[in-house]
């Protein structure tokens, strides 16, 4: 473990990012306090293209090798592709949400996914042509102690099953569907 994700494609996919927040509202006056825990992590849903018997034997076997919750699989949006080159982040501090970059000076846009120790982060505001601090989210899951190298071209995290049932579907035409739920492995 972590099983690699069967080179099948999406058809389609939706993404969120969970945090925990918490939100208490007086009854009488409206007054709002907000207080931010630590909680943040990558949840999506996941539709593959119909899929031919022979196809589906590969997507089978990766669903039923899970174990329902107790495996992980390594995944990451296939349409993230960057031709913007690897970075390193000499160091920071765990649930940091913005670092200085070691090296390289291209722009970097807001909504660019990276991935940086096995996690996906996304960048949250435009980094300019020369200017090294990222900002990004959700939090850093671990100290960086050492460089490391921020990858900017089809960048994956760990996920699990979201539930233990697993099951697909199969039509008279022996044609295939598999839809499931993922929430990061952390």
């Amino acid at each position: 473990m972590p099983l690699s994700f069967p080179s099948v494609g999406i058809q389609s996919m939706s993404m969120r990012l969970r945090r925990v927040v918490a939100v208490a509202e007086s009854p009488f006056t409206l007054d709002t306090q907000v207080y931010t825990h630590q909680g943040a992590r990558w949840e999506a849903e996941i539709s593959l293209p119909p899929l031919t018997h022979a196809e589906a034997k590969s997507i089978e076997g990766f669903i039923l090798g899970l174990k329902g919750r107790e495996g992980t699989f390594t995944f990451g949006n296939p349409l993230d592709t960057s031709t913007l080159s690897n970075n390193t982040v000499s160091s920071a501090a765990i649930r940091a949400e913005s670092f200085t970059l070691g090296s390289g000076t291209a722009a970097v846009t807001a909504g660019t996914y990276f991935e940086l120790n096995s996690f996906l982060y996304c960048v949250t505001s435009d980094k300019a042509a020369g200017a090294t601090t990222l900002n990004f989210q959700p939090p850093l899951r671990s100290a960086v102690t050492s460089s490391l190298a921020v990858t900017y071209n089809l960048p994956t995290t760990t996920w699990r099953m979201s539930t233990n049932d697993v099951g697909w579907s199969i039509n008279e035409a022996s044609i295939y569907g598999f839809s499931f739920s993922c929430v990061e492995a952390l």
